[in-house]
């Protein structure tokens, strides 16, 4: 698996989302994530709102929304149906736990439908930990690790 490539959605004439609407709308999808018919012209034109297409070699395999709330990341990632269980969702996790999106965050929360077995653990192989339940949605959470300044310190000695 090469890199996975990100283009972000800025406008509701994308070119994928009709394709995309289709895909949200197939039922194993839309068990565990539903969207609304307003849902394009919301991540289009919200403040702090990014939807990102994923690419692996040229194929579209899925999609990310985030949203960002002074440190708190709101993340929600789906790899579509036929790209799953080959370990796109992992390397995306990472790729936005490193930031690549340079959105300072300190920390990331996602809600998982408590019958997404496979969801849950993939956050907690990731370093998410629950923290709660509301109603069917299990809450986990990502606290970006803080350097430690005296490792720091020794690694990078100051020269004087």
């Amino acid at each position: 698996m090469d890199g996975l490539t990100y283009t972000r959605i800025v406008s509701e004439d994308d070119c994928d989302i009709r394709a995309l609407s289709r895909i949200f709308q197939i039922p194993s999808v839309s068990q565990f994530i539903s969207i609304s018919d307003n849902y394009f012209h919301y991540v289009t034109n919200t403040e702090n709102v990014y939807f990102y297409k994923i690419y692996e070699n040229k194929r579209l395999i899925g999609t990310i929304h985030l949203e960002k709330y002074d440190d708190l990341l709101y993340m929600s990632i789906l790899i579509f149906p036929e790209f799953q269980k080959m370990g796109f969702a992992s390397k995306v996790i990472k790729d936005i736990q490193n930031d690549i999106f340079r959105l300072n965050y300190k920390r990331i929360e996602i809600s998982v439908d408590e019958r997404n077995v496979a969801s849950r653990k993939l956050f907690e192989n990731a370093g998410f930990s629950f923290v709660s339940k509301e109603d069917e949605l299990m809450i986990f959470v990502y606290e970006k690790q803080k350097t430690d300044k005296r490792i720091s310190q020794q690694n990078n000695p100051r020269q004087i």
